[in-house]
């Protein structure tokens, strides 16, 4: 997973752990979309394959309003440093100019000024949208840190019920789109998970206190949206609004549910110790299978048979294409790590954190 921008003094190993749990549920929406499964299985809508393809859905599509929300959970208590930002903006680089570079090599025919230009400015060209919307999430965290440091815990909480209200139960009930937030692939909803996440951090969740019941309460989110998934593809006709959104209230619950279930987990010493190696790698995961070029030429159809298995037969296959790729991207992106460490990344990037905000207070003086 990325860094945040928010040095932190303590790692809650539950949250990390949701990192690439997360992580993992993204690989299986890919798998799901991307990969073909969603649109084999949709042929026979009313069979056990369709039923079971789209449980996985509803019980992944949270995925990213998890990653959003752990965001602000560590961000809310800490202080931003810009130095991450540059770091994360060059962890990026390196993947979106090495994977172009290497299909340059195997397939020169499809290069051209607009695939240079994605590759060496890939937050302005929209070549993962979920960073995008977070570069955008981070230029806006000092002002975030700020207000969430002061404003009080009845301000707040009007504050996150108005951003409930707005973002995702006026839309769900009106079926349309009316504060713009793109059902969730946008800046808004980025930086309202991360004002959710900061008030659960700092406050609790009122209604959830347990893992237990968060993780009940995650499962009847689930299953509301699969329910009405399947009560269309049936022909039930029930009216209300489609579920499988981000923005939707079931979806919103869900991870919610999710980051109270897991804040709340406990674990001995070496699988605190594995969390702590695995969960930073997380985010490469995403910017290594999500590239472009990966997505759609190594990506596009190629889990399609999964939807010809029995129903059981293709859950696990889902899985376990997903923890593969998950395993696979991981360990490229500990040999990221490694160099990054060996060429001082991380030094450089506080270097020029500092370089900057020397000629900008020298400026601010004159």
């Amino acid at each position: 997973m990325m860094q945040t921008g928010i040095e932190k003094k303590e790692r809650n190993m539950g949250v990390e752990l949701l990192r690439i749990v997360s992580m993992l549920m993204v690989a299986v929406l890919h798998i799901l979309g991307q990969g073909g499964v969603l649109a084999g299985v949709s042929a026979a809508p009313r069979t056990a394959g369709y039923a079971a393809a789209y449980l996985l859905e509803s019980c992944c599509l949270l995925a990213c309003n998890s990653y959003a929300l752990v965001s602000g959970y560590v961000g809310a208590e800490g202080h931003f440093r810009y130095a991450r930002l540059f770091e994360t903006h060059l962890r990026v680089l390196f993947y979106t100019v090495l994977i172009t570079a290497g299909f340059y090599v195997v397939m020169p025919e499809l290069f051209g000024f607009t695939l240079i230009k994605n590759a060496l400015f890939p937050a302005m060209t929209g070549q993962y949208w979920y960073y995008t919307a977070y570069f955008g999430l981070m230029l806006f965290m000092p002002a975030l840190q700020c207000m969430i440091a002061h404003l009080t815990r009845v301000q707040f909480r009007n504050l996150i019920v108005s951003i409930v209200l707005i973002f995702s139960v006026l839309p769900a009930l009106f079926v349309s789109d009316i504060f713009y937030t793109a059902q969730g692939y946008s800046l808004w909803w980025l930086i309202a998970l991360y004002l959710i996440g900061a008030y659960i951090k700092k406050y609790g969740c009122p209604f959830l206190k347990k893992p237990v019941p968060a993780l009940a309460v995650y499962a009847l989110s689930v299953l509301a949206a699969w329910g009405i998934q399947m009560a269309d593809a049936y022909g039930v006709g029930i009216p209300l609004p489609n579920m499988l959104v981000y923005t939707s209230p079931a979806m919103l619950l869900g991870s919610v549910a999710l980051l109270v279930a897991f804040s709340g987990f406990r674990f001995s010493d070496p699988v605190k110790k594995a969390v702590f190696l695995c969960a930073p790698l997380s985010f490469s995961v995403y910017l290594i299978h999500a590239h472009p070029l990966v997505w759609r030429h190594l990506f596009e159809g190629r889990f399609a048979a999964f939807a010809d298995d029995p129903a059981y037969g293709l859950v696990f296959a889902v899985i376990g294409a997903a923890a593969a790729i998950y395993v696979g991207c991981a360990l490229i992106d500990a040999v990221r790590a490694w160099l990054f460490r060996v060429c001082r990344v991380r030094k450089g990037c506080e270097w020029l954190e500092e370089r900057l905000k020397g000629l900008l207070e020298g400026r601010s003086e004159r």
